[in-house]
């Protein structure tokens, strides 16, 4: 008999990788075809995984492929036409974590009304639920003559719409306590939507879904590390740790440096945000805007992003910040590209011809951005808005592009570009600091931030994590360009990249591990 609401409190446990270890679907598979059979159904799927993740097939087709390669139906209509009715039930029960189950238990004790929500479909989990004596919302599948079929009679049970499906059998989730448990990254919303969430736990304290981590920061940065210091020792051999004995006072006073120019950089973001009427405290959006620094070290830094969905709780629009997002990265491409229209007379001397196009185009796109207030520019840019930004934002009825068009001001762009490249040309100053302090007087300092600002565009427009391998190449090739000697060239690359990208990774994750503190023990 399924338990029912006694005291007002509600459990809702996850079942796939939550209540039981791994995926009931696949767990099934494996018992009914087998490791070869499960290996076969898993190619089958795999065009329709790819075109998800894509996002050229919806989640609902690549769930009904998925159960058609496994065969689902087809095993349980075969089990109960002969009256085998506990066989899913048996083999699923020997994958339930004990914890979940004794933490379920004590619910149930407790009077607590309790649900499964899972995506995976009723035939599997209906069994294992009146086991249990709780109620289940899950992927429904169409039926014919008793037959199950590999067709889905409800959206898939996943993301968002296990908030919806709450709904429509709870009715209004406010003022219900709501005890939710799951391990799935993809239950962020039901989690969210808790009164007491319980991620990837099961004990009485609560542990909210975390807004950020940090697990794939780990392995970057090891290789990376790992990376510069077989390079220094091998561009260095025994004299690296003199060498750094000898550079440490230039270091600091380059960090001090790099830290002012993470001021000026806060300042641009300020100056984006009062551009849209948005103004969060400063020590809060100070304290986020440099925590998303610890995900600088994505491809296309787009993992700085973290900070729109921090802001969010303070009042600020997502769609806001992340426009004033995009545009701080355009300003920090103009202001690249700026700084090589300033440093052509030493391109010309150092034979570099690419830069000319450049130049050209740059001086074009500011032309056009000067001409903002003429209609026809403003239709045009639009229009390019409409392709580049992602759909629920252009579409979002048209206050994206509002949003976008008051950043594009050049009232607005315009000293905002400066501050990037006052921010740049401070990072390049530290170059050149490291270059003095070895000795190294060819390279002035508009040839350590041509280095610096370059190195840092071809690492951007690399796609890989913080640019990491094609940044320290450019930077080392265009000092070698410079006459600067490889055992010189390859340790103050090595270096100013542990002062910038790096040290802004550390900062940032300080910065986020208090905050992520702060909001579990608050919770």
């Amino acid at each position: 008999m399924m338990a029912t609401q006694t005291n007002g409190r509600i459990a809702v446990f996850g079942v796939d990788g939550t209540l039981l270890r791994g995926d009931c679907l696949w767990l099934v598979v494996r018992s009914s075809k087998g490791p070869l059979g499960q290996r076969l159904a898993t190619l089958a799927c795999m065009p329709w995984l790819i075109g998800w993740q894509l996002l050229l097939v919806s989640t609902e087709k690549m769930k009904q492929h998925t159960i058609v390669a496994s065969g689902l139906c087809e095993a349980v209509n075969r089990v109960e036409a002969s009256i085998r009715t506990d066989w899913v039930l048996g083999e699923l029960l020997p994958h339930i974590r004990p914890e979940a189950l004794q933490r379920l238990r004590w619910h149930q004790r407790r009077g607590d009304r309790v649900l499964l929500c899972s995506a995976s479909p009723r035939p599997l989990l209906q069994p294992l639920a009146e086991w249990l004596g709780v109620e289940l919302l899950c992927t429904d599948l169409q039926q014919s003559d008793g037959r199950w079929l590999p067709l889905l009679a409800s959206p898939n049970c996943k993301g968002p719409e296990k908030v919806k499906r709450l709904e429509q059998h709870l009715g209004p989730l406010a003022g219900l306590t709501i005890e939710a448990y799951s391990y799935s990254k993809s239950d962020r919303d039901l989690l969210k939507a808790a009164t007491i969430p319980h991620y990837q736990s099961f004990i009485n304290q609560p542990h909210p879904y975390p807004a950020f981590e940090f697990g794939f920061l780990l392995p970057v940065a090891a290789l990376a590390l790992l990376a510069y210091g077989l390079l220094g020792m091998w561009s260095q051999g025994g004299q690296l740790l003199p060498l750094l004995q000898s550079l440490w006072p230039s270091i600091c006073l380059g960090l001090l440096v790099v830290t002012l120019s993470y001021g000026f950089r806060f300042s641009r973001w300020r100056r984006l945000l009062h551009a849209v009427n948005q103004h969060p405290p400063i020590q809060i959006d100070a304290r986020i805007w440099m925590g998303s620094y610890a995900f600088t070290a994505t491809p296309g830094k787009v993992g700085e992003a973290v900070r729109s969905l921090l802001l969010k709780d303070y009042g600020v629009p997502v769609t806001q910040t992340l426009i004033a997002l995009v545009v701080e990265r355009l300003t920090d491409f103009f202001a690249i590209l700026l700084l090589l229209i300033v440093n052509i007379p030493l391109l010309l001397k150092l034979d570099v011809p690419l830069i000319v196009p450049l130049s050209i185009s740059i001086v074009a796109v500011f032309a056009g951005l000067l001409g903002l207030r003429n209609s026809w520019t403003k239709i045009k840019l639009l229009q390019i808005a409409r392709v580049i930004l992602p759909r629920k934002l252009s579409s979002a009825g048209g206050g994206s592009l509002i949003v976008l068009r008051h950043l594009l001001k050049p009232e607005v762009l315009l000293p905002c570009t400066l501050i990037s490249v006052t921010a740049w040309s401070m990072e390049g100053v530290c170059l050149w600091m490291l270059l003095k302090a070895m000795q190294i007087h060819d390279v002035g300092i508009m040839g350590a931030i041509f280095a610096h600002t370059t190195a840092g565009l071809l690492g951007a427009l690399s796609l890989l994590p913080g640019g990491i391998g094609t940044t320290e190449a450019s930077t080392y090739a265009l000092l070698a360009l410079q006459g600067v000697p490889m055992d010189k060239a390859i340790p103050a690359t090595l270096l100013i990249r542990l002062m910038t990208l790096w040290f802004s990774t550390v900062l940032g994750i300080i910065c986020l591990w208090g905050w992520k503190s702060r909001s579990i023990n608050q919770a």
